[in-house]
């Protein structure tokens, strides 16, 4: 079984992971914190968190964060590879 299989999301709908590209601001906002509150206890988190890291996802809430939280946590670990 992979990791994948274990993941909270799974049989959800994307959309809640992956809006459109002219969602709203404010729309947005309220998706992304219920698709993290989806991700907040998955017993997986982790393991997407790095699959979206190791593959340079660019979309879409992975492991809990966002594109631009993933950015973050890309160049934090570009400057401690020790904390990969």
């Amino acid at each position: 079984m992979s990791w994948q299989d274990r993941a909270a999301c799974g049989g959800m709908d994307v959309l809640l992971f992956f809006g459109p590209d002219d969602e709203p601001g404010p729309e947005r906002e309220i998706r992304e914190a219920k698709a993290k509150a989806v991700c907040k206890p998955c017993p997986v988190r982790v393991q997407c968190l790095d699959y979206a890291l190791r593959n340079s996802i660019r979309h879409g809430i992975w492991g809990g964060l966002n594109e631009e939280e993933r950015a973050r946590e890309r160049r934090r670990r570009a400057r401690r590879p020790d904390a990969a």
